[in-house]
């Protein structure tokens, strides 16, 4: 620096390149790939319950590298000699445009690309309140969302012996394995949205998140179905009571339920309360539901295998192989937890309750996270106590595609946003555009947006 260069000009420069720098790294460090449409979407909604203390070391050196850089320019403004100089606003300019931070920031805000399919989708095709028609009699399920439990961890090759109790042939089933990770699917609440609406997430600060969106949930309070949530963390995170709250969920439990029932810290992780007492708890509300004698859906999500190391519980004496990698601890303890509560429904259920045990979205990064980057990756869906039939289980899906296909298990002929029944010949987004699709789904950004944001009615 320059006594004679115009500091006004060369500090915004630096200051950009120090925190462009300093917030990609810790980003990537919870995503793995950047500042993408998972950190735009964090952002834009609540951090309550956010496990911070999982991420100190992350963000103290982000804190500790603009301090260092700040120091720095101080020093060399300090000691400036009076030639004029223009090197550092050059080379600062260079910096700021190769940085990966200002690519991310251009995939949030490029132009979208044209295609002539989303202009036939009406904003009332998003809003679509049709009344449910059901071929059959209606279905109660549960829907069992398995935190980063993704379908790349039953491989034999990398991961020998990790997944063994739900590998097992003691049960029917139906898998779908070819089930790939899209644009806006890539965290819980977005998994969530994805699989219930056929829509990717579009965050709202208006309290009304995707309220105009005809998802699940509305479809089946139609139906007269009695619908329950149950997760081990806080109902605030990311939007997820004004979700459920606006897609026809009355009764939604999380973590304050746990704290007043547990009132000891042994039993919660960082990020809420260990996934034996979630399914303990689960397990009684599906024996009342089921009591009941009505149509219900009981919505769980685990969070054990939580990155980016994971969170095993006192109860689990597993490990992995020599034990040292936490994260697949955790998925080895979270094999057996989910597998012995499906077993103890189908054990008295008679087959009365359709159960989808699928991954919320693949895994971000995690002490794994080196072992995935070999082979193709895939999210984790299946279906118990569905009656055999012919399915292409190698069928190109995604989330999307879960909410539509679910509708269809229970006897609904209906579909969700842009999902397809995957039961059906019809083809799946993957399909039809194959690398494509992602573009696609940007470009339906603005529908989702406006349909998002006004009534239903």
């Amino acid at each position: 620096m320059k006594k004679g260069q115009r500091f006004e000009i060369s500090l915004p420069i630096i200051l950009i390149n120090t925190f462009f720098i300093a917030g990609y790294y810790v980003a990537n460090s919870l995503t793995g790939a950047g500042v993408n449409e998972v950190v735009k979407f964090q952002l834009l909604t609540s951090w309550e319950g956010t496990g911070y203390g999982e991420f100190i070391p992350q963000l103290l050196l982000g804190l500790l590298y603009i301090l260092i850089t700040m120091v720095l320019v101080f020093i060399a403004s300090k000691k400036a000699t009076t030639k004029n100089n223009y090197f550092v606003t050059i080379v600062g300019l260079i910096a700021i445009l190769i940085n990966p931070t200002t690519s991310d920031f251009y995939e949030w805000f490029r132009p979208y690309t044209h295609f002539a399919e989303i202009d036939s989708i009406s904003i009332s095709k998003l809003k679509n309140n049709s009344k449910v028609v059901f071929s059959e009699k209606p279905k109660s399920f549960i829907y069992i969302y398995a935190e980063s439990f993704e379908r790349t961890f039953f491989n034999e090759e990398i991961f020998p012996g990790l997944v063994t109790e739900l590998k097992k042939k003691d049960s029917n089933y139906i898998d779908f394995t070819n089930v790939e990770q899209v644009y806006g699917t890539g965290s819980t609440m977005m998994g969530m949205v994805a699989s219930q609406c056929g829509v990717f997430s579009v965050p709202s600060i208006t309290g009304e998140f995707m309220g105009g969106i005809s998802c699940l949930g509305n479809k089946l309070q139609d139906a007269g179905y009695d619908l329950h949530y149950i997760q081990g963390g806080a109902l605030d995170f990311a939007g997820t009571r004004e979700f459920y709250t606006n897609h026809g969920f009355k009764n939604l439990t999380g973590i304050s339920f746990f704290k007043e029932k547990y009132k000891e810290d042994k039993y919660f992780s960082q990020w809420g309360v260990y996934d034996e007492y979630l399914l303990k708890e689960s397990f009684q509300r599906y024996r009342k539901l089921k009591s009941e004698n009505k149509p219900f859906g009981l919505f769980l999500v685990t969070l054990d295998t939580h990155y980016p190391k994971g969170h095993k519980s006192l109860l689990c004496d597993l490990k992995y192989e020599d034990g040292k990698n936490p994260f697949l601890n955790a998925i080895k303890c979270s094999d057996r937890n989910i597998a012995s509560f499906i077993r103890q429904v189908l054990e008295e259920d008679n087959g009365e309750t359709l159960i989808i045990l699928a991954s919320d979205h693949l895994a971000l990064k995690t002490t794994a996270s080196y072992l995935l980057k070999s082979i193709p990756r895939r999210n984790l869906l299946r279906f118990y106590n569905l009656e055999k039939q012919d399915v292409n289980n190698l069928k190109p899906a995604s989330t999307l595609d879960i909410g539509t296909t679910l509708l269809h298990a229970l006897g609904i002929k209906d579909q969700l946003g842009v999902g397809v029944n995957l039961f059906s010949n019809e083809k799946t987004l993957l399909e039809r555009y194959e690398r494509k699709t992602n573009n696609f789904l940007r470009s339906l950004t603005p529908k989702i947006e406006e349909a998002s944001l006004t009534s239903r009615k």
